[in-house]
């Protein structure tokens, strides 16, 4: 099981809800962005440069009226919202099924903080983290970021947390580290889902994998899937990473994201967008999920869009309930 917090009663609400999402078109995912604001410095993007923004206290409605199997809370950095507990709970308890994650950079998460979460309604704790070392406070612009998350992990797992997941982004930087990663999860007691970088947020391309290193990036694929049946601990989907090199190959991307349909992004203040780097699509007082084109775009291959159209067969849904 992902987590000891799934229990039956859980599955019982939620495998209807599940199945009638695949029949309709209301969203699977929600990533409910609570803050632009952050304090890394990343040259991946730019949130670290919003200033005063508006937010709202209570997104439970929106939630009810978009009705999605789960909720990815985001920013920004959520945790600088000292009412992010009160958030957490509002939305558990306020609905009748929904699978609640977090995903944070970590450097305001501490045991307490943590605990706070999980016990308010978080089903799912994810830390970003792309290197190993140093070079990860390098990359995310905060010395002793690394050394921080290495020390909070561990400690949040062995407090109770039974379901924190590291997400890595794959890169022309850590091509080499990414068992690596995966192997130091298993270490921390905790998994590991990879995401495929892309350039939308700042027009950033130094990060892509290029071209001439496509033979070793398959590779690496193929070590992950290796890693994947041995290690128990990677949350990706064999199509998914399978179809890394495609992404990254020439300038075609990959079509089909069913971006606005099955996943819908809100802003803090209460916007609807078909995901954080498109348009948006209207105020959720007037949002009509029916009237949503698809759309056209190929620019990404994240993790949150690639699982979403994966193949849902025996063997996956067996590594979804490890």
């Amino acid at each position: 099981m992902i987590t000891s917090k799934i229990t039956w009663d859980r599955i019982f609400y939620g495998t209807p809800k599940f199945f009638l999402m695949k029949l309709g078109r209301r969203p699977f995912t929600v990533h409910l962005e609570v803050t632009k604001n952050c304090g890394l410095r990343c040259n991946f993007c730019d949130y670290w440069r919003t200033g005063k923004e508006e937010r709202l206290d209570d997104y439970l409605p929106i939630l009810r009226k978009l009705d999605p199997l789960t909720v990815v809370i985001t920013g920004g950095e959520p945790l600088v919202r000292r009412d992010l507990e009160a958030i957490v709970n509002r939305i558990k308890t306020g609905m009748k099924f929904v699978y609640l994650s977090l995903t944070t950079s970590g450097y305001l998460l501490t045991v307490e903080r943590g605990l706070a979460l999980w016990r308010a309604g978080l089903d799912h704790l994810t830390v970003s983290l792309d290197f190993l070392g140093e070079e990860h406070d390098r990359n995310r612009g905060r010395a002793g970021l690394y050394r921080h998350i290495a020390e909070v992990i561990p400690a949040l797992v062995r407090a109770g947390v039974d379901n924190i997941v590291l997400n890595t982004m794959i890169m022309e930087d850590n091509l080499t580290m990414l068992p690596a990663i995966a192997k130091q999860a298993k270490d921390w007691g905790c998994r590991v889902s990879f995401s495929t970088y892309q350039h939308l947020k700042v027009g950033n391309w130094s990060h892509r994998v290029k071209e001439e290193r496509l033979s070793e990036l398959r590779g690496v694929i193929e070590e992950l899937i290796g890693l994947k049946r041995t290690l128990g601990n990677i949350t990706n989907s064999d199509f998914y990473l399978r179809r890394v090199p495609t992404f990254f190959a020439g300038n075609g991307g990959i079509g089909g994201c069913m971006a606005g349909i099955r996943l819908l992004q809100v802003t803090p203040d209460g916007h609807i967008k078909r995901c954080a780097d498109k348009e948006v699509l209207g105020h959720w007082t007037d949002f009509d999920p029916k009237a949503v084109s698809r759309t056209s775009c190929t620019e990404c291959w994240y993790a949150c869009r690639g699982e979403s159209e994966a193949p849902l067969g025996i063997r996956r849904i067996i590594e979804l309930n490890r």
